[in-house]
């Protein structure tokens, strides 16, 4: 993982950005909907507009909480 990634990040946010995305299965509730992207668009470092919730926007979506998850393997590999 980068280390300006890292730095971006504490432990403890990590910790609960796991805890939190492990929470998380195949449908995202909307409450959740705030947290996966603006956790998705720290991570990639840029400013992108949230999609709807609709179904169009699926790909979106699960780009977002890949990249979350992916993120967190990282973290402790």
């Amino acid at each position: 993982m980068e280390k300006e990634l890292k730095e971006k990040f504490t432990e403890q946010e990590v910790s609960e950005i796991k805890e939190t995305i492990d929470s998380i299965g195949v449908h995202l509730d909307t409450n959740k909907a705030d947290w996966v992207w603006n956790k998705y668009t720290k991570i990639i470092d840029k400013a992108e507009k949230k999609p709807c919730l609709c179904g169009k926007s699926a790909g979106h979506w699960r780009r977002a909480v890949e990249t979350i998850r992916a993120f967190v393997k990282d973290w402790y590999a």
